[in-house]
């Protein structure tokens, strides 16, 4: 049984560690956008996010804000999975809908 807790908690070390460890602080200056975009290329509904495209979200892209009820993706940034819409703060997309959560306290 301790054991088996050392290896859950060990797991879950090494998940939350991942994502520093691909995407750190130093990622984007060490990995310069090559495709840049100006803030005056996007085209309404889109608005432009300085970082939100490409490994670790370093690079400017147009992106759509979905209301409540829209339909959305998941995506990790990490793997370069940047869509072009995303849920409107402070929405979140669960199960593939923009939903609104009850903030925790």
């Amino acid at each position: 049984m301790k054991v088996t807790l050392v290896l859950v908690v060990l797991a879950c070390a090494m998940a939350f560690v991942y994502g520093d460890l691909v995407c750190g602080s130093s990622y984007c200056k060490e990995h310069p956008c090559t495709n840049k975009i100006s803030n005056k290329s996007c085209k309404s509904p889109s608005i432009y996010r300085s970082n939100h495209a490409g490994k670790c979200a370093c690079c400017p892209a147009c992106v759509t804000l979905l209301s409540e009820g829209a339909a959305c993706k998941t995506y990790s940034k990490e793997l370069g999975e940047t869509p072009s819409a995303v849920c409107r703060e402070p929405l979140k997309c669960l199960k593939g809908v923009c939903t609104s959560v009850a903030p925790r306290h």
